[in-house]
């Protein structure tokens, strides 16, 4: 079972402003280098023996030699590790350790100092071992700046019974300038992106993250757990993919490779995670956390590995002799063809030895970390499920008109997520067939929530359950259809009723989930935040769903 440090409101608040008293001989610090501590502290990537410790500091020469210390108590008189980390202009003045030689399934605070200068204070947790109880994850996703505050993260790190881990599905950052998506929002709240142009270099990819990682809701998330990160494509351009991005013009912003190269290495230098191993590629991404034999939580990279361009309805469209769109052969001749791919041929093959060697092991589930949506999502016809005045009201605007049209065809709503690559879905299906997986998906992307009961579309049996995110502060997108408050109804109403994977739809708010995992049972509470125009960590649970092994699937709403 894991074991929890506990701490008063009193010794929690002194160790985020890194109040607790220094331990150490006197003279081994002055023989450290004076620095500033000017982002935090983060942990990521827990095994069942440490984890990944974080901080960035600025010292007068340029880098700085920081010690840092692990401990069993809030006041660092039991420092079980130690020792010393250069935070180095080379690496954007971060510096990371890789802590190892910990208890299994034990919580523990850490820090850094420089001179007397010494970091805000965090606390991570290992991984269970062996027979594991219960493992609780907090899970979120879409983060863009601009649009709001991040109250989601403040939530997370205020809550009263603590996770084992969050799990960031994407959209870590969002790359657009100023005048790009989110901005009118940006300015209203005195939140413009830094630099104010879109980012395409190391430079730029730094600064960004930098800004993001002042911010002191973020910053507390960190501090309260463990961080297990997997990217999307904001992180790198809008519509990533191995070759390329929809927002990515090599005539104006140079080369896909080497703009994809800085996204990543900012990504590494800034987030709590392991570096590449030698000689493995950047962008492969993907791992296994073992909760004990509870829970194997497997990280999967559906962006930059092995993703093929995404089918476009409105590029690749076949019409009939009259001129009309034909779903039907569109989707047959483009949407099915077999040589789509999410993840690659190779990661495919690891994740369903991964999946094998779990099941093997005796591991009760099985769970992606996944980023987009893998249920079937088909768009309902919404010009004939809309109340009449609110159609014609969404009909009077160009954008929502367009919209409206296009899903009188029936397509899937978003070819940019698994239903964009039907084939290789069904491969994923077929490989957790195979292994006999209990497997459950964590996924973000859309902006909203879902509970979904995943089904073979070739012969409706059932495959799993998702759990989809809503985001930190990303619009949505149905308020842009309609202002009127009816369209989430509709949306949520029409949505479940046309899709059999779909059982639970909530298309506004943001806010993160809470997944619970027994051996007997998920249990996923849907959290919302009050407001995201104003710093307020209110939340309030308004949804649960309760999952077995049989794949019941249970829905409460509050």
């Amino acid at each position: 079972m894991t074991q929890t440090l506990r701490l008063s409101r009193r010794g929690a608040l002194a160790l985020m402003s890194g109040g607790a008293a220094l331990a150490g001989p006197a003279a081994a610090r002055a023989a450290l280098d004076p620095a500033v501590f000017t982002h935090g502290v983060a942990a990521g990537d827990p095994t069942q023996g440490g984890f990944v410790i974080w901080t960035r500091a600025t010292g007068q020469s340029g880098a700085a030699k920081l010690r840092w210390e692990v401990a069993e108590d809030e006041g660092f008189t039991r420092i079980i590790q130690s020792g010393t980390v250069q935070a180095t202009v080379a690496r954007d003045h971060t510096a990371k350790v890789d802590v190892t030689g910990l208890r299994a399934g034990r919580e523990y605070v850490y820090r850094f100092h420089s001179a007397d200068a010494v970091s805000p204070v965090g606390r991570a947790r290992t991984l269970p071992g062996g027979e594991a109880e219960r493992a609780r994850l907090a899970v979120v996703s879409c983060s863009h700046y601009g649009f709001g505050y991040f109250n989601a993260y403040r939530a997370i790190a205020e809550l009263e019974e603590p996770v084992d881990a969050v799990v960031h599905l994407g959209d870590y950052i969002y790359e657009y300038g100023v005048d790009g998506y989110g901005g009118p929002e940006s300015r209203a709240l005195g939140r413009e992106h830094d630099p104010a142009h879109e980012i395409v270099t190391l430079d730029d990819y730094r600064r960004r993250f930098a800004q993001y990682r002042t911010d002191p809701d973020l910053q507390a998330a960190h501090a309260r757990a463990a961080f297990i990160t997997v990217w999307d494509d904001h992180e790198t351009a809008n519509n990533s993919w191995m070759g390329g991005a929809s927002a990515h013009d090599e005539d104006t912003e140079g080369s896909w490779d080497q703009r994809r190269d800085a996204a990543i290495q900012a990504y590494f230098e800034w987030l709590p995670m392991r570096d590449p191993a030698p000689g493995r590629p950047a962008h492969v991404l993907n791992r296994v956390y073992d909760f004990g034999d509870l829970l194997s939580l497997i990280a999967v990279e559906t962006r930059l590995t092995g993703r093929t361009q995404a089918p476009s309805a409105s590029r690749e469209m076949i019409f009939d002799a009259e001129g009309r769109p034909d779903a039907a052969r569109f989707e047959a001749e483009v949407l099915n063809r077999l040589e789509r791919s999410m993840m690659g041929a190779a990661q495919e093959l690891w994740l369903e030895d991964a999946l094998t060697a779990s099941v093997q092991r005796g591991t009760t589930w099985q769970m992606l970390a996944n980023q987009v949506i893998v249920a079937r999502m088909r768009a309902p016809d919404f010009m004939s499920v809309m109340p009449e005045d609110l159609l014609q009201e969404a009909m009077s605007r160009p954008g929502s008109r367009r919209w409206l049209e296009s899903t009188r065809l029936g397509l899937p709503i978003n070819l940019d997520a698994w239903d964009g690559y039907p084939a290789a879905r069904l491969r994923l299906y077929d490989a957790a067939r195979r292994s006999r997986s209990n497997l459950a998906v964590l996924s973000g992307d859309t902006h909203m929530f879902w509970g979904n009961r995943l089904h073979d579309p070739r012969d409706e049996s059932f495959v799993g359950v998702e759990f989809g995110t809503g985001s930190v502060t990303s619009p949505g997108g149905y308020e842009t259809i309609s202002p009127d408050a009816r369209i989430y109804e509709v949306a949520e109403k029409a949505l479940v009723a046309k899709n059999p994977d779909v059982r639970f739809a909530h298309v506004r708010d943001h806010g993160f989930l809470i997944v619970g995992i027994t051996r007997e049972a998920l249990t996923c509470d849907y959290h919302l935040v009050a407001d995201i125009k104003a710093r307020d960590s209110r939340v309030r649970r308004f949804a649960r769903i309760t999952t077995d092994r049989a794949g019941g699937f249970q829905v409460t709403e509050d």
